[in-house]
């Protein structure tokens, strides 16, 4: 289970300095919208993704949101700041009946492969359990596997689906591959993973953009330090700054950062 307002309510508490890549006028607004909820975060501000990923590794912030920053900019930032191939970001969402799940993999070059999938779960399930979260997986495919004769790349999306689920089970991780029903894997598991970046992120699209789906943010779960993704259309970071402080929170408590 994941507790997605419990963490974003110890973020509020907090005086967790969260840096966030926007202009003045949003800035000013989202500062205000913290205020509104009581929270005693200090929001930094930051002009560019240099100087935004800078002071998140020396650092001078606790945590830190793209905000309405480019992404390829900030997320080349984010791979020389912390020597990464690629980043894997983790979505935050609530479906419309309130139950809390995380997508992934969400950046079309992210999850290409079975290994790259395996390593995103194994690093979510790690970086989360800072929050103490146990986040339990459902393993999407291209099909159901009375669909195997459909096509080969369907064939192999759903042989690729039923043992990445054996693997983490084998590990230890409660996971389940359901096939293509993904709206099973909302309504029973914490943690969905899509077949390959491409496909997580129409998914995240459909049921952000179209299907009304909360989303709170993206962490990027390889790095030690906090960095929440988010989507430059959105109007209110006010969330996703709560999020990215009760991370910072769940990170210092369990490393005794000070």
């Amino acid at each position: 289970m994941i507790d997605v307002q419990g963490l974003m309510a110890e973020g509020c508490k907090s005086s967790s300095v969260v840096g966030i890549g926007l202009p003045e006028d949003m800035f000013e607004i989202t500062d205000k919208q913290l205020k509104a909820r009581n929270c005693k975060i200090q929001l930094k501000r930051a002009d560019d993704p240099h100087e935004l990923i800078f002071s998140l590794k020396s650092g001078r912030i606790d945590a830190a949101l793209r905000g309405t920053l480019r992404a390829t900019e900030v997320l080349k930032e984010l791979k020389g700041a912390f020597s990464l191939t690629s980043t894997m970001r983790v979505a935050v969402m609530s479906a419309q009946n309130g139950k809390m799940f995380l997508l992934a993999p969400v950046g079309i070059d992210e999850g290409r492969d079975m290994e790259s999938r395996l390593s995103i779960v194994r690093s979510s399930i790690s970086y989360f359990s800072r929050a103490g979260w146990v986040p339990t997986v459902a393993v999407l495919s291209k099909g159901r596997p009375e669909d195997a004769h459909r096509g080969e790349d369907i064939r192999y999306s759903i042989k690729e689906g039923e043992k990445i689920a054996a693997i983490l089970k084998g590990e230890g991780i409660e996971a389940k591959h359901v096939a293509i029903l993904i709206e099973e894997a909302v309504k029973d598991a914490d943690m969905v993973l899509a077949p390959d970046g491409v496909s997580g992120n129409l998914v995240f699209r459909a049921l952000h953009f179209v299907g009304g789906t909360k989303a709170f943010g993206a962490p990027v779960v390889n790095i030690d330090k906090v960095f929440v993704d988010t989507s430059r259309s959105k109007s209110d970071f006010s969330e996703p700054v709560m999020l990215a402080a009760g991370l910072a929170q769940a990170r210092s408590k369990r490393s005794g950062v000070a």
